[in-house]
């Protein structure tokens, strides 16, 4: 007897814990079954996978639960306190992080104390809720690291571990959100983010306000990564532990113990600044065609494209690029650097008179401004120059504007505004904004770009 094929479809299984978050496991199977021995093996392998997954999620959470019981004592909530209200104004996490007693966590979260010692203290607060205050002792303003001295020297640190992770690892982030008490997230180890300049794993799993600075463990407890940043979504990113070993190592040299924390980030401003250019400058940078200009691509992974035209129904027609790098590096709540920037727009008037477009196109030209986080106690005023470029028979205005960082001499934000002003019905502009660069690189970067973009 002719037997009837049986069509079986594995669909989507989602399982979630208290503290997990939401796995999803994707089985995406269809196919003719025409043995129903097939059938009740697919059925069998099926439940045997949901057991599994199950077993695998109750473990991952005793594991963390035996974490955080066995090292709980060498992780704290970190507090800023402000001294005049003897209120606390910041919150973030830390950890023990050698046996001298230095407590890791990361800059953003202490970054007042560093601009305003005489303002605010830093204090730990531990598992048993016994507070002691804290020593700045050293940064890292690249990494987003901090050390603080701490009297807990009789306990054993949590240790890096000397290899690295591997992907699909669960890794368990600890720390103290929203000031609501320590939480333990499991989580995936997912790698370094190929499109970060600076060393950032990306961790699926939820790192929230206040969890800042906390150690991210693996099963033997050792820390594979330091709580960042969050994009939502359980995405989130982490710091390696590589960058603290090496601020941990750095506490020997004794020329850098003596440093004013001004000179310290000055000088690890301009070693990166240096860096970075020194490392563009030797790519190849790709080049785009918008309208009939000749522009700048991603020129390094760490920068991000986007590109937009306007509606149809406008009179005029429009296209643009914006890139920017990913990052930037934060200095306080109104003052971040680091960034590069660039966008290019091609217009065309359209069904515009030459009239209305070139004050269209004069008031667009005027809108360009810095790409970076700065308040005027950080920076000088910008002091501008325009000049005017004759390029194979075209005329250009360019208009380059310099501040300097009033803190870190030697460092200065460039805004850099070329247009064309010959021609009624179509237009180009450029710009580029460079944060946190000296004199050497601002040049270099102004060469080369000149060169690529053209129209």
């Amino acid at each position: 007897m002719k037997r009837e094929p049986v069509t079986e479809y594995a669909g989507l299984i989602f399982l979630a814990g208290e503290l997990k978050g939401l796995l999803l496991i994707s089985l995406v199977a269809r196919r003719e079954w025409h043995n129903k021995k097939e059938v009740v093996l697919l059925s069998t392998l099926v439940k045997l996978m949901v057991f599994v997954l199950l077993s695998t999620s109750v473990l991952a959470e005793e594991d963390a639960m035996l974490l955080f019981k066995h090292y709980q004592d060498r992780i704290f909530q970190i507090r800023l306190i402000d001294l005049r209200a003897e209120k606390k104004i910041g919150l973030g996490s830390g950890f023990l992080a050698s046996q001298d007693g230095l407590v890791a966590t990361n800059f953003h979260v202490i970054s007042k104390l560093v601009h305003f010692p005489k303002k605010y203290r830093a204090e730990l607060v531990n598992s048993e809720g016994v507070v002691q205050q804290l020593q700045l002792v050293d940064i890292d303003i690249l990494n987003d690291l901090a050390l603080l001295q701490a009297a807990v020297s009789e306990m054993r640190p949590l240790d890096i571990p000397d290899k690295p992770s591997q992907q699909g690892d669960t890794i368990y982030s600890i720390g103290n959100p929203y000031d609501i008490g320590f939480t333990v997230v499991p989580g995936t180890f997912n790698g370094l983010d190929e499109n970060s300049y600076y060393p950032r794993i990306h961790f699926s799993g939820s790192v929230n306000p206040g969890m800042s600075g906390g150690p991210v463990l693996n099963r033997n407890g050792e820390v594979v990564g330091i709580n960042v940043s969050t994009a939502g979504n359980q995405i989130s990113f982490l710091i390696p532990g590589e960058p603290l070993r090496a601020l941990l190592d750095r506490q020997h040299d004794k020329a850098v113990q003596k440093e004013q924390f001004g000179t310290r980030i000055r000088n690890q401003l301009l070693q990166n600044q240096k860096h970075l250019f020194n490392d563009l400058l030797l790519q190849d940078w790709p080049t785009e065609i918008l309208g009939e200009a000749q522009v700048l691509g991603e020129m390094s992974p760490f920068v991000k494209c986007w590109g937009e035209s306007n509606k149809e129904k406008d009179l005029y027609r429009s296209i643009s690029t914006s890139c920017r790098s990913k990052q930037s590096i934060y200095l306080d709540d109104r003052f971040n650097t680091g960034v590069i920037s660039y966008q290019f727009l091609w217009l065309e008037a359209g069904e515009l008179s030459d009239m209305r477009f070139r004050s269209f196109y004069s008031s667009i030209f005027g809108r360009f401004y810095p790409d970076n986080r700065v308040d005027e106690e950080n920076v000088g005023n910008f002091v501008c120059e325009e000049h005017f470029i004759e390029d194979n028979n075209k005329t250009d205005k360019l208009v380059m504007c310099a501040r300097a960082y009033r803190k870190y001499t030697g460092l200065y934000d460039l805004l850099y505004l070329r247009g064309a002003v010959d021609q009624s019905s179509q237009a180009f502009i450029s710009h580029f904004t460079l944060a946190g660069v000296d004199l050497k690189s601002m040049e270099a970067f102004l060469r080369r770009f000149m060169e690529v973009v053209k129209r």
